[in-house]
């Protein structure tokens, strides 16, 4: 049994998860202005020739107030994480794309049972 097989086992079924996330939430994504170079051209295309963007880490931001921090994020263990901002707007991250922020939501509740280890 792999690693998110065991962490998906001990996730209680059907929960709902009401998360305090103080510091950013850091996420990989696609650079627009990264230029691709003659040199990196071939070096940054996958095994299927496919191109692989250059990535860089930003912040989450509020799309409202721009607040990057001080997060509630709320779900289940399937849902897209729902986060609210220090100052009330709820919005959730990625509307087009359900695996990425069901992916966040995961984490988030994995990084939550591993902090409340530490107490």
């Amino acid at each position: 049994m792999g690693s998110d097989e065991r962490d998906r086992d001990e996730v209680p079924e059907g929960a709902f998860w009401s998360i305090e996330v103080r510091d950013q939430i850091r996420v990989h994504e696609a650079d627009p202005v990264a230029v691709e170079s003659d040199g990196a051209g071939e070096e940054r295309r996958a095994a299927d020739g496919q191109y692989a963007p250059f990535l860089r880490v930003t912040a989450l931001r509020c799309p409202e107030c721009d607040a990057d921090r001080g997060w509630t994020a709320m779900g289940h263990w399937t849902d897209q994480a729902r986060l609210i901002c220090p100052v009330g707007h709820g919005w959730t991250p990625w509307p087009d794309d359900p695996d990425k922020g069901r992916s966040l939501m995961q984490e988030l509740i994995l990084a939550q049972g591993i902090e409340s280890l530490r107490d």
